[in-house]
């Protein structure tokens, strides 16, 4: 997963949003296949569990989680030492729908799905229980998200 930090500019949240997005942390185009593969070979050499994260663009709170585990210095540490991240599309151009039916279906978005290195499936995560009020202002739980990394992680 990419920093994205925005050094100098102090944004609203929803510019922020718009800012992120325009990123494109999602990409319809990408093989998720394949990209699950590399991030097993990636798990595996690095001792890492995989964290795939399905969400798109049109999502704010795909991009806030995102943002939150990438400019928190202790959400991000704990981050980059267990996991590689998997972003998996789910759009209108894009549903991956043959990739992500051998997986359970998702309740919202983001879905985060942990997998061992070995592409087994460990937890699906409905990340709306790692909110701090479900209103998007609020974001999410700092707590629910260190104890939803710390419990995932590879051990």
């Amino acid at each position: 997963m990419r920093g994205t930090r925005l050094a100098g500019a102090v944004l609203g949240f929803g510019s922020f949003v718009m800012a992120h997005a325009a990123e494109k942390l999602f990409d319809p185009t990408r093989d998720a296949a394949k990209d699950l593969q590399a991030a097993e070979r990636q798990a595996q050499a690095e001792h890492k569990n995989i964290l795939m994260d399905v969400g798109g663009n049109w999502c704010p709170w795909c991009i806030l989680v995102d943002r939150t585990l990438n400019q928190d210095a202790e959400l991000h540490a704990l981050l980059e030492k267990d996991y590689v991240v998997l972003h998996v599309n789910f759009s209108r151009e894009n549903q991956n729908v043959p990739f992500l039916s051998g997986y359970p279906a998702a309740k919202g978005y983001p879905a985060w799905y942990v997998l061992s290195a070995q592409g087994k499936l460990l937890k699906a995560e409905d990340t709306s229980e790692l909110e701090s009020t479900h209103k998007l202002d609020a974001g999410y739980s700092k707590d629910a998200l260190r104890s939803f990394l710390l419990a995932n992680a590879s051990r």
